[in-house]
């Protein structure tokens, strides 16, 4: 039998927050009142709506998603440049924050796509209230690979979409956030490589994961770096009911 979501009964909101001296903006999604919430944060050069595809079938599904946008990200949607990378740190620590005070909400996990998951790693190191952490597309040493004359032009094109810190020192500070992933245990951690990555190498992904404490999981997903957050929606709702984080529902 084949499932038709509804689609209509989802609310999508506007929301903002402090954050590292101005206002960081962003969007949740949710039908009823979940009492989980899944904060997903952005890669580098990118915005929340890489991840609204996701977000909205998490809504779906019976949880709360919350996105938003980085400072310095999205040309200023969200106040103020990009001070300090460690900033990208304490953005998703008060998008966090944000989400248990939100209605309903008792739970939160926190989840991210490169970048944003590296930023991720370190928040949840430093707020043991959050309960699980997704890692999307991102590994270990990755300032090794900015030796790569491809990455490194690549990643210095895409620095006009974002006002703050150079990409070799985000990246630095990033290497920095992933070398704390054992501080996530003992709380479930979910890292999920693309087969198709040309940024962060399955390899790099692996090496986060062995690095990481149990309770663990790992998933492979055929898809490239930018589009690994939807094509991961399944295996993410898939971990995420088997961690507890949402009750399964019929197929009726």
């Amino acid at each position: 039998m084949i499932r038709i979501r509804d689609l209509s009964g989802i609310e999508v909101e506007r929301i903002e927050f402090p954050s590292a001296g101005g206002t960081v903006r962003g969007l949740t999604y949710a039908r009823g009142e979940p009492a989980t919430c899944v904060v997903l944060a952005h890669g580098y050069s990118s915005s929340k709506h890489n991840l609204d595809g996701l977000a909205f079938y998490l809504a779906t599904e019976g949880l709360r998603a919350l996105t938003f946008d980085f400072q310095g990200h999205k040309l200023g949607c969200s106040s103020l440049p990009l001070a300090r990378a460690e900033d990208l740190v304490r953005n998703v620590l008060d998008a966090c924050a944000c989400a248990r005070a939100l209605p309903s909400v008792r739970t939160v996990v926190a989840a991210g796509h490169s970048m944003g998951a590296a930023a991720t790693i370190a928040a949840a190191a430093q707020a043991p209230e959050v309960a699980g952490v997704i890692a999307m597309c991102t590994g270990l040493a990755r300032s090794l690979a900015m030796e790569s004359g491809a990455l490194i032009g690549g990643l210095r094109n895409r620095a006009c979409y974002v006002a703050g810190p150079p990409p070799e020192e985000i990246t630095r500070t990033m290497d920095a956030c992933t070398t704390r992933i054992g501080a996530i245990a003992p709380r479930p951690l979910l890292v999920v490589a693309a087969d198709n990555d040309a940024i962060v190498g399955l390899s790099a992904v692996r090496a986060l994961f062995e690095a990481a404490g149990e309770p663990k999981d790992f998933a492979v997903i055929s898809a490239t770096h930018t589009d690994c957050a939807e094509r991961a929606k399944f295996a993410i709702l898939r971990w995420l009911r088997a961690r507890g984080f949402c009750a399964p529902q019929s197929n009726g």
